[in-house]
């Protein structure tokens, strides 16, 4: 991995990249949202959105880290992947917060030489946030579904980042899924409680994977989590393909079972799912510590829902 991630450091000073500013007060605007596409263009529409809700802060992911094999020597390697690419700019105004996703099994090929890892993580997302002129960075973010036998791993990774950046004057967050409240966090400033992908995708019997407050429930309980929690909600929809009750896919909700044996469920939470689950969360964990998160920008998805919708999700 140092060798493919070394390649697109700049040779440019990193501080500036840095929080060497007052943060923005950002907590007055609308709210936030993720970006999870490979090309960052939002078009008109999307632009339109943001405007519309004030959206204050941005979560772009710029890579995967993965483990690939290397055809040549024969090993396998921890590389970026699914790198972002920009072919539009950062609207004014907007703070950008870099997410890294980092897979378990990377993770786990990590183990021994977390440090270097680290750095190179760091390293590669300040230097792409410089290159695409990104603006002032105060916080990165460590996106990855770390479980009970991987968590020493990932603390170590964790702390690691977070003595990377804090000469720099950045903040680590990470994402927390329902099923990680459990264990005590990783070493970072703040979390984002991942409200989606709550249900078991690939069983038959679920009625929606995406968001259903009767799988959410038994995970939210009144809790004295140590780590500031904002809370990420799901704005979107897909298809499940099943062949004789077996998973085969995720599909678009525009395609149709075509097939004997074929079967389709359409997913997307409404904003009633959504609100319902919101209240229940802030009952248990309290307001979020900064704002709200939408998951994610993409015009085609969040058309489903009305702007009058959006406020309310987005309210603190």
């Amino acid at each position: 991995m140092k060798k493919v991630l070394c390649y697109v450091m700049l040779a440019t000073m990193l501080c500036s990249c840095g929080g060497c500013g007052a943060r923005a007060d950002v907590e007055s605007g609308g709210g936030f949202i993720y970006h999870w596409k490979t090309v960052f263009a939002p078009n008109k529409a999307e632009l339109d959105f943001m405007k519309r809700h004030d959206i204050g802060r941005l979560y772009i992911k710029m890579f995967d880290v993965v483990v690939e094999q290397n055809y040549v020597s024969g090993c396998t390697e921890v590389v970026p992947v699914a790198t972002t690419r920009f072919q539009g700019t950062v609207p004014k105004g907007v703070e950008v917060v870099p997410v890294a996703y980092i897979t378990l099994e990377a993770l786990r090929a990590m183990q021994g030489r977390e440090v270097e890892y680290a750095e190179l993580i760091a390293e590669r997302m300040l230097a792409m946030c410089s290159y695409n002129e990104c603006g002032e960075i105060y916080e990165i973010q460590l996106d990855c579904d770390w479980t009970a036998s991987t968590r020493k791993t990932y603390d170590i990774l964790c702390q690691a980042v977070k003595d990377v950046l804090f000469e720099r004057g950045i903040d680590l967050s990470i994402t927390v899924r329902l099923h990680q409240l459990t264990e005590t966090p990783p070493a970072a400033d703040r979390g984002v409680l991942m409200l989606y992908n709550t249900g078991r995708l690939k069983s038959i019997d679920t009625k929606n994977s995406i968001l259903d407050i009767k799988d959410a429930k038994p995970y939210i309980k009144s809790v004295d989590y140590p780590m500031p929690l904002d809370y990420a909600y799901p704005t979107f929809g897909w298809g499940v393909k099943f062949v004789d009750g077996e998973f085969v896919s995720i599909v678009s909700e525009d395609e149709k079972a075509s097939e004997e044996g074929e079967h389709i469920r359409y997913e997307r939470p409404t904003s009633e799912d959504i609100l319902a689950v919101k209240a229940l969360v802030e009952e248990h964990f309290g307001k979020p510590s900064m704002g709200n998160i939408l998951y994610h920008l993409d015009i085609e998805q969040i058309k489903h829902y009305t702007h009058g919708e959006v406020d309310k999700i987005l309210a603190r």
